[in-house]
């Protein structure tokens, strides 16, 4: 098992915005229930996954907190069994996360 891990780097100031970009830029789906996204509390947790066209599964744990001056900061945690999966969704997601425009 590959686990690649990507600090949260970004101008979106918003969990669910962020949240909502990721699964978007990387076309993966939400594992994590819609009801346990709901409220305000300034974190957010939200398990991912995908499966590449070659069968291979990735799984993606975003884990985001909102800072006093309105950042957000985190990691995203990527799992694979295959370390070419998880680098270049990796990339991707370091490439797309910025967001804003």
């Amino acid at each position: 098992m590959y686990c690649i891990q990507v600090a949260v780097n970004t101008v979106i100031q918003d969990e669910k915005d962020f949240l909502n970009h990721i699964i978007k830029s990387t076309n993966m789906k939400c594992l994590t229930a819609l009801s346990a996204l709901d409220g305000e509390c300034g974190f957010l947790a939200a398990n991912l996954y995908a499966k590449s066209i070659f069968g291979e599964d990735a799984l993606v744990n975003v884990s985001i907190e909102k800072q006093t001056d309105g950042k957000l900061s985190g990691y995203i945690r990527i799992r694979s069994k295959t370390q070419g999966i998880a680098l270049s969704l990796g990339d991707k997601i370091t490439l797309k996360q910025k967001g804003g425009s």
